[in-house]
């Protein structure tokens, strides 16, 4: 079985916008990461620095194989076992009652709440995940599917960020920010 290649591009590319934007924001709160991994209550304790200074440099790297024909099925294997992790650990808080806290899908600040929402988000793109697992028939591309491949996949990655904007929570108020960078200075 081969899919066309215009639809395993259009995954390629737009899983590279998730996971690169995605570990980018989390690398700019870095400090910020390890309590995200904390709040889950999923991880061992001693674990939980490794994890949160792991979580980045996979996404990027697996967002970079994604794009290389030789390691892209393995990239969409390993994406997909991510996002289940990911879905699995958001779901297990919100069946524990835990939805308040952050998904860590972006920076700590956003306060993306957990939701079933995410979890069908994070289902929704473990099917793009397969599609960069199955093999593309070999086809010239002209300009028209290059332009499709770049618009369907930036109109998908923008539908994913305003999940996370719409289920996000409250904007910290000052006094949290402040209390926050307190904390991150000690």
């Amino acid at each position: 079985m081969m899919i066309d290649p215009v639809l395993q591009l259009f995954a390629v590319l737009t899983l590279a916008l998730v996971f690169g934007f995605a570990a980018i924001s989390k690398m700019t709160a870095w400090a910020e990461l390890e309590g995200v991994v904390q709040n889950f209550r999923l991880v061992p304790g001693p674990l939980v620095p490794l994890v949160a200074w792991l979580l980045p440099p996979v996404e990027i790297v697996l967002a970079v194989l994604a794009f290389v024909p030789a390691t892209r099925a393995f990239a969409g294997a390993a994406m997909a076992v991510l996002l289940a992790v990911f879905a699995l650990a958001m779901a297990i808080n919100i069946v524990r009652g835990r939805n308040e806290i952050d998904c860590g899908c972006f920076r700590s600040s956003l306060r993306t709440h957990l939701s079933w929402w995410l979890v069908l988000r994070n289902a929704l793109l473990m099917v793009l995940s397969v599609l960069c697992m199955v093999p593309a028939s070999e086809r010239a591309l002209g300009w028209a599917d290059n332009f499709v491949i770049v618009m369907a996949s930036l109109v998908l990655f923008l539908m994913y960020l305003s999940v996370g904007l719409v289920t996000r929570g409250q904007p910290p108020t000052y006094e949290e920010n402040f209390e926050r960078s307190l904390a991150n200075r000690t």
